[in-house]
């Protein structure tokens, strides 16, 4: 499942890239699983299969996926894998964003550490329904 927010004023085609990058960096789509094709994904997303499409190419080129004409998109094995370097730079530019924005609107560490705590536990529990 993907969580895409119309709302965030992040691209839906940037918000579905990050979210294969780091499903496949974390072993949750392992080196050869079949991505859904352009239609389908599109369809259960509700974007338009162009912006699909521009994900997976994005992805092709970085070297997470493997496009086979006619067969579908797979993760490749060449993919950057569990390494926890990878995933710390996957993360970055999205921690240094909130640090930032906590700055400006005045909250502390220790308050954002509370919120993201909270995130992980709200996220975790619709995971597991």
């Amino acid at each position: 499942m993907f969580l895409l927010n119309p709302n965030s004023g992040v691209p839906l085609y940037v918000q579905l890239q990050q979210q294969f990058q780091q499903r496949i960096i974390s072993g949750q789509l392992k080196h050869g699983t079949q991505l859904p094709s352009v239609r389908e994904l599109s369809a259960e997303l509700h974007i338009n299969p162009l912006t699909v499409t521009k994900v997976y190419q994005i992805l092709e080129r970085e070297g997470f996926v493997e496009t086979k004409r006619g067969i579908g998109t797979y993760v490749s094995h060449q993919s950057p894998g569990l390494k926890m370097d990878a995933r710390r730079a996957e993360i970055a530019p999205v921690l240094e964003q909130l640090v930032v924005e906590a700055i400006h609107l005045g909250l502390s560490e220790n308050e954002i550490q509370s919120l993201l705590s909270d995130k992980f536990r709200q996220f975790k529990s619709k995971t597991k329904n």
